[in-house]
């Protein structure tokens, strides 16, 4: 994007070539850091109503156009799998709302904190499973991957809370108020830099007695990321690694490690794409794909039957036992079914 480049070169080409004097060209050129800011103050207001203008005249239009007939033959290739990981993100959801509705009396009246976390973290996880999926029909694979990441941390956390129980189950809830303090210690410092109203100190002291008491029950240890998790795992200063291997999970981290290269920046994330990894060649890829689904996709599948099953583990009746049958033959599915659409080139 160098039009206004070129042409004030040209310009200023010009300028010098149809000077007559050394003196007249030096008198033009004084003056031409004065035009040139300007010219910057005035062009970018009168370029950008017209962008708008042009946006509003259809451009926007046409580049919706354009990837709704991608989004329509990206459904073409992947259709079976996409519909398997639709059907099975709906079963999972509706299961999880029925265990919910039947269990959840019954754990209001016995503060079943592990229930709670439980059904939180599995809505949580149906809510992420549909935004991998929005953004694979739409040809964004990376960015499922990237959603993907979660998803897994999300299962990991909810069987590592249900192997543990009540008492890590209550840490992990409490360890909201060491977050919160340190999001508002963090806000408060940078406040005035992000132009926003800073907490009132009302709440901010309230978060403090807050963060305050849950350290003096837990222990100072509880400040730290995991500290949550610190006290069944036996150990200080743990990792997600650690959970991933307490629920053992921990074969996953190769596949989470890798998600994590289209969340962090690191060098590998722009060297590398699922949406480019049909193409030969050193290209960027800045819009959508239809390659690379396979991968985030079954892997979305195996996660949230993952942590659904975990859910429906708990107190299950005849049709909480059907459904988990239902889900494991489903994810399957996705699998096969997506290995079947990558084969496929339109």
């Amino acid at each position: 994007m160098d039009t206004l480049q070129k042409a004030f070169d040209e310009l200023i080409q010009e300028l010098v070539d149809s000077s007559e004097s050394a003196e007249e060209l030096e008198k033009l050129l004084e003056l031409t850091p004065v035009k040139l800011e300007k010219l910057i103050d005035e062009l970018p207001s009168s370029m950008l109503e017209k962008i708008k203008r042009i946006a509003s005249d259809g451009g926007l239009a046409e580049r919706r156009r354009c990837h709704s007939e991608f989004v329509e033959r990206n459904s073409s290739r992947w259709e079976s799998g996409f519909d398997v990981l639709e059907l099975l993100i709906e079963i999972c959801t509706e299961s999880g709302d029925a265990i919910n509705a039947r269990l959840r009396p019954a754990a209001v009246a016995s503060q079943d904190i592990v229930f709670d976390v439980l059904v939180r973290l599995h809505a949580k996880a149906c809510l992420v499973a549909r935004e991998i999926l929005c953004l694979l029909k739409n040809g964004f694979a990376d960015g499922a991957h990237a959603r993907r990441r979660a998803l897994h941390e999300l299962a990991v956390t909810a069987l590592f809370l249900s192997k543990n129980g009540y008492d890590t189950a209550e840490r992990y809830y409490y360890h909201e108020f060491i977050e919160g303090y340190k999001g508002a210690l963090q806000h408060k410092a940078f406040s005035g830099r992000l132009q926003a109203a800073p907490l009132s100190e009302d709440k901010f002291i309230e978060l403090e007695n807050q963060y305050k008491l849950v350290v003096s029950r837990f222990g100072k240890n509880f400040k730290n990321p995991y500290g949550w998790a610190e006290n069944a795992l036996g150990k200080n200063m743990a990792k997600f690694s650690d959970l991933e291997e307490a629920v053992s999970l921990d074969h996953w981290r190769p596949y989470y490690k890798w998600a994590s290269q289209n969340i962090h920046a690191n060098a590998k994330t722009i060297k590398t794409s699922l949406g480019l990894s049909e193409v030969s060649g050193d290209l960027l890829q800045v819009g959508p794909s239809d390659a690379g689904m396979a991968d985030p996709a079954h892997s979305t599948a195996i996660s949230l039957s993952q942590i659904t099953t975990t859910l429906l583990s708990n107190s299950p009746n005849l049709d909480d036992l059907v459904a988990m049958k239902m889900i494991l033959v489903l994810c399957e599915d996705v699998g096969v079914s997506f290995l079947a659409s990558s084969k496929i080139k339109l």
